[in-house]
């Protein structure tokens, strides 16, 4: 499948069985179920270790924001933060954000931001539950203000536990809790750390692609990310980093 607009609830739920990255699942939904409500970013987030939200992965928002906010402590207060906590679903204007949660004044410059851009639209949160657990949540930012009717809560509850089993299928690797690497700030994703432990094999990006069954330019994607956040400039160099920072082990898993 490819994620264009138009694309059914039912199409992204098959999309999901090819267990894409998780980019392209955010993007398939935003350009897919998402649509209808002017949506034009998503970032889906981890629940891990009962303490905090990973995000694994996003589409529609800023480089520079996701990776500002890419690790959220269960005790901040955002609304997708309160939205696990309390289990239930957030749905605000933007303008309302920095308003109701008072620990976000310092980021006020973005959320102004997203408000200009965005004509104060909806942002959304959701979460994510598996067996009654609350295992992440999905937010969604929309250009306009909708009427969250019946329905709406519906998709939005379809598309919540479609994640759910999308997150608790071994095949999606995403609660591979153990190859969450951190160092303050900064998180490598489970498939980031998968390709660079590739990267000091001597893997070539093509040869990453036909063996973890990523697309070529997911490959490089990730690649890219990984060296802006390490602030390197090759994919060597983001190794050593990496291995320095302890976000990767020191021996090469086999």
């Amino acid at each position: 499948m490819n994620a264009t607009r138009g694309s059914t609830f039912s199409e992204v739920l098959q999309f999901l069985t090819n267990f894409p990255h998780p980019d392209a699942v955010a993007q398939a939904i935003v350009r897919g179920p998402l649509a209808q409500f002017g949506c034009n970013g998503m970032s889906i987030w981890l629940h891990v270790n009962f303490t905090e939200l990973v995000c694994v992965g996003f589409h529609g928002l800023d480089d520079g924001v996701m990776e500002h906010y890419a690790r959220l402590p269960l005790t901040f207060g955002a609304p997708v933060t309160e939205s696990v906590i309390s289990s239930s679903k957030i749905i605000l204007p933007v303008s309302a954000v920095v308003k109701n949660y008072p620990g976000l004044g310092l980021d006020w410059e973005i959320w102004e931001a997203l408000g200009k851009d965005n004509g104060n639209g909806d942002v959304g949160h959701v979460p994510i539950f598996a067996n009654g657990i609350p295992i992440g949540a999905f937010a969604f930012l929309c250009d306009r203000s909708n009427e969250w009717n019946n329905y709406s809560i519906a998709l939005l509850d379809g598309i919540a536990a479609s994640l759910a089993l999308w997150i608790s299928n071994p095949l999606s690797k995403i609660l591979d809790e153990s190859k969450l690497g951190y160092h303050g700030g900064l998180v490598l994703s489970p498939r980031q750390i998968e390709i660079l432990n590739l990267v000091r094999q001597g893997k070539s990006n093509a040869s990453i692609s036909a063996r973890l069954g990523y697309s070529l330019s997911t490959v490089k994607q990730e690649l890219q990310r990984v060296m802006k956040r390490l602030k390197v400039q090759s994919r060597d160099t983001a190794v050593e980093r990496a291995i320095e920072l302890q976000l990767l082990p020191t021996e090469t898993p086999h």
